[in-house]
């Protein structure tokens, strides 16, 4: 667990600072000095924070979602003038984290940082959880995480639309891995081929899988732009197209995957809950804070580098959107009888 302990410091300008942009389908990103106002005034009535905040992150070091969290609170210390502490609950694909925050205090002073695992896949793939969407409050979506479609570099699939030609020459002959059964990577998958009437084999994966893609010992797969950018602009692999409806700065060569199969989006999100309980106005103190990080030209500027989309949002604009995302999602699973005892 690591600790930010930032001495109090009023007005303090955020915008050398790194992180992320995003999604307009919440798009209720203020600007700058509308933010640091909104900010200001709610932290001023509510008194929140007084004391260390913990953020439970179901992720392990390095892996984005723990940087991400850090990121973000770090300029969350700076902004509000107590520690940030950051708790890495890794695990059930999320489950074990969700479960320690539904049971924490509902002050605000112990929060979700996770992904759309918990919420827009968990809930559909096992037969019972710990926990419900009703356990908590979503506070503000911080950010997307679009996937990036990639194959070998020798791989004889030049577009996507050549892929997609083959898998429908030879059903199931072609294969996909992914990080697990239920993975994102899995359902996004799994999305793409129920919108084109094609079928590979699955082959999910405990341990690395971009090993074996880059190898020739599976055909494709999905994933998070955070890595694969890297990948990709090293001529390690090659991308066919990204899960979001535009294409991304950092690879602006590569369709969106929208242009070959419009209305397909898959992207993953990053974002904040607490518990069932936390006070309203805590609750919107952080959304505020937080919207105020991600408005910073500094903070978006870097998430864009890591391939991220930085949001924004409201308490109500989140819990609509994850509504509608659990739909989606939840969809797509149910129609692939995707389950995990």
């Amino acid at each position: 667990m690591e600790t930010y302990r930032p001495q109090r410091q009023p007005g303090l300008d955020i915008g050398s600072s790194p992180v992320l942009r995003r999604r307009r389908v919440l798009g209720l990103l203020p600007s700058m000095a509308v933010a640091g106002l909104w900010s200001s005034m709610a932290h001023a009535h509510s008194g929140y924070p007084q004391h260390p905040v913990k953020l439970v992150v179901p992720a392990p070091p390095g892996s984005s979602p723990d940087v991400m969290a850090r990121q973000w609170g770090e300029r969350f210390s700076k902004l509000s003038g107590v520690p940030v502490l950051v708790e890495n609950k890794t695990g059930a694909t999320t489950i074990i984290a969700a479960q320690a925050v539904a049971n924490a205090p509902a002050d605000g002073y112990t929060l979700l940082w996770t992904f759309n695992n918990t919420f827009s896949i968990n809930p559909f793939v096992f037969r019972k959880l710990p926990y419900t969407i009703e356990d908590f409050v979503p506070a503000t979506q911080v950010l997307a995480v679009p996937f990036v479609l990639l194959v070998a570099p020798q791989a004889r699939w030049r577009t996507l639309g050549d892929l997609l030609d083959d898998a429908r020459a030879r059903p199931n002959a072609l294969n996909y891995g992914s990080a697990g059964m239920g993975s994102g990577f899995h359902v996004a998958m799994a999305r793409l081929l129920n919108a084109t009437g094609t079928s590979m084999t699955h082959v999910p994966y405990r341990d690395a899988f971009i090993p074996d893609l880059i190898a020739g010992r599976i055909d494709v797969t999905f994933d998070a732009s955070t890595t694969a950018i890297a990948q990709v602009r090293g001529g390690t692999l090659r991308a066919l197209g990204v899960s979001d409806p535009k294409r991304l700065e950092q690879l602006p060569d590569v369709p969106a995957i929208a242009e070959t199969v419009p209305g397909y989006s898959a992207n993953s999100w990053q974002g904040l809950f607490a518990p069932k309980g936390t006070p309203n106005d805590v609750v919107q103190t952080l959304a505020a804070l937080s919207n105020q990080i991600v408005a910073a030209p500094g903070f978006r500027s870097q998430v864009r580098e890591y391939g991220l989309l930085p949001v924004g949002s409201t308490p109500s604009a989140f819990q609509k959107f994850v509504t509608e995302d659990a739909r989606d999602w939840g969809r797509v699973i149910r129609d692939n009888r995707i389950t995990i005892d």
